[in-house]
């Protein structure tokens, strides 16, 4: 048997909610990186280039999303940076 101290201290480590927001972003991340990978493959399969073309590169940029969040949202504060001087 568990000891019910044990679920109350698993709980207090999810106060900030920061835990759960980032299962929740990789499970459906990866979700859906998989479904867009399926359908690419999908359109490969019916030789329509450019739909496997495009959900390719979707499936990249969900991959970066979920799995290096800081790195894409550190690029995307550069960008909008050289948006917002130019």
């Amino acid at each position: 048997m568990h000891d019910p101290s044990d679920l109350i201290t698993t709980a207090a480590t999810l106060t900030n909610g920061s835990a759960l927001k980032n299962w929740i972003l990789l499970f459906v991340g990866n979700v859906f990186a998989a479904w867009l990978g399926i359908r690419a493959f999908r359109h490969f399969t019916k030789d329509d280039w450019g739909g496997m073309v495009t959900m390719g590169i979707g499936a990249v940029f969900v991959a970066g999303f979920v799995w290096f969040p800081e790195e894409v949202k550190t690029l995307l504060d550069l960008l909008w940076d050289k948006v917002r001087e130019a």
